[in-house]
């Protein structure tokens, strides 16, 4: 279970790291990403699915717990801050990370891919995981 339960750091990191992947490649390239549309929106789809897959993996082995995030990050020793992960967390972090992925796809067919496009998605990936991160922060069993 200690094992499974570092898995959960995954879950908002995911389509984070993804954004942030795809927000250093427009700077650098800006020309060529804003043409790549396809590619981009498959890449954070594929990253909020796989999100959502691991979330769904966790709920399924009912793996609960909390996770300190000074562990992993050496910037915030001095900080207390812990994920949480029960079955409120996972439901609500699956729950938007399929409606993130369902919003991109919709926008993939409805919204015309010209400039500033991928500046959107990439928007959308980062609020997305930042509201994950803020309810895995949240204790709901007290």
């Amino acid at each position: 279970m200690g094992n499974s339960i570092n898995l959960s750091i995954l879950i908002p990191l995911m389509p984070m790291v993804m954004a942030l992947f795809i927000l250093i490649l427009l700077v650098s390239f800006n020309r060529t990403i804003n043409r790549l549309t396809k590619p981009v929106s498959f890449l954070i789809v594929f990253s909020s699915l796989g999100s959502a897959l691991i979330g769904t993996y966790l709920y399924l082995k009912k793996i609960e717990g909390e996770l300190f995030l000074s562990n992993y990050l050496r910037i915030l020793e001095s900080r207390n801050l812990v994920l949480h992960l029960n079955s409120l967390t996972e439901k609500i972090s699956i729950c938007l990370n399929v409606i993130m992925a369902i919003i991109i796809g919709v926008l993939f067919y409805k919204l015309p891919r010209q400039k500033g496009y991928v500046s959107l998605l990439i928007i959308i990936s980062l609020i997305s995981s930042s509201i994950i991160f803020a309810v895995m922060f949240l204790d709901f069993k007290s």
